[in-house]
């Protein structure tokens, strides 16, 4: 007894989504990753540029890092410019999303837009809320292809871009990006 055409024809269809559904499950995925530094670091005197790993990997516990001071360490966590844990994300000051500028081509930072972070049951910020992209196939966060200004507590400006979630492994929560903060007072980011 043969099928009839339409449900042969969906039935080959549902076996092709199948095998690509098990195929891309199986398939190996590389993904970037950072290692921790060894001990905290201090950052140079003329901070200019810098790629920053955050171990995140805690889920109850967020991990804050300063422009000026680089990651910081309880109880000393005065002064924070960036908050982290596992992947959210959330800035002291107000952040910016840049969808059309990489971020070697942002020069000077925007001089409005920014969105406060909010502070609730669910703290986030509008702006940084979604900075990657989850695979359903792969289970794997890969950061969004985007350029983040911030715009800080103490009034400097600076750019941000995530470079990875992963530490070697790959184990997830270690949150890399890198950064340029400008002069004081002024909105240029070399």
């Amino acid at each position: 007894m043969r099928l009839p055409l339409p449900l042969t024809i969906i039935a080959i269809l549902f076996a092709v989504v199948m095998a690509f559904l098990v195929v891309t499950a199986l398939v190996p995925r590389r993904v970037p990753t950072y290692a921790l530094p060894p001990a905290p670091r201090s950052p140079p005197a003329a901070l200019v540029e810098d790629t920053v790993t955050i171990d995140a990997r805690d889920p109850g516990q967020w991990r804050f890092f300063d422009f000026a001071r680089g990651p910081l360490t309880p109880p000393d966590t005065a002064g924070w410019d960036l908050a982290v844990r596992r992947f959210h994300v959330i800035v002291a000051g107000e952040a910016l999303r840049l969808d059309t500028v990489t971020f070697e081509a942002l020069r000077e930072a925007p001089p409005d837009g920014y969105a406060p972070t909010a502070f609730t049951r669910d703290t986030s910020n509008p702006a940084i809320t979604r900075w990657y992209r989850y695979s359903m196939f792969s289970h794997l966060l890969r950061p969004k292809p985007l350029t983040y200004a911030i715009h800080s507590r103490d009034g400097r400006y600076a750019k941000l871009e995530f470079l990875s979630y992963y530490c070697p492994g790959p184990e997830p929560g270690c949150v890399t990006f890198r950064y340029v903060v400008g002069e004081p007072g002024s909105r240029m980011l070399r």
